[in-house]
């Protein structure tokens, strides 16, 4: 995830390959805790760049990978409702956010023996209460903040 930083110079290709491995690394559980919430910020970053360019293309190419697993968090959802040019440009993904949102969420840790919380990484400014114990929080960016104890 260090590698996060050089994502703007690779050429287009490389980048979507590499949004798809992101992704999927989401979708398959395959990230926790402290990284999880990082690669989650990442894709929500990247999808806040302008609609044209290589960023927001791999935040939607990671976000595509696992977005069946937004329902786990509603907070990230809401983060996605409010960028304005998905809202325009992506109407379906809008359409699928919303109708995860109306469904009734599951108490517990979601399938697959993931130790992240239903409101856990994904939890934004905004949410009401602080984060559960051993959760990524808020931060003040409306980021991810890294839970306590996890991998790195």
């Amino acid at each position: 995830f260090d590698e996060y930083r050089f994502f703007p110079r690779y050429p287009e290709r490389e980048l979507l390959i590499t949004g798809k491995l992101f992704g999927s690394l989401i979708q398959h559980q395959l990230v926790s805790s402290i990284t999880l919430g990082i690669a989650l910020r990442y894709v929500l970053e990247a999808l806040r760049k302008q609609v044209s360019s290589s960023m927001f293309k791999f935040g939607m190419c990671a976000l595509e990978q696992f977005k069946h697993r937004l329902i786990e968090w509603p907070q990230y959802c809401h983060h996605i409702l409010q960028i304005s040019h998905i809202r325009q440009s992506h109407e379906s993904l809008i359409t699928f956010i919303q109708q995860a949102l109306a469904q009734p969420r599951k108490e517990g840790p979601p399938s697959g023996g993931s130790a992240t919380s239903a409101s856990g990484p994904a939890d934004a400014a905004g949410a009401g209460a602080g984060p559960k114990p051993g959760a990524a929080g808020p931060t003040a960016a409306g980021g991810v903040a890294p839970a306590a104890g996890g991998e790195q």
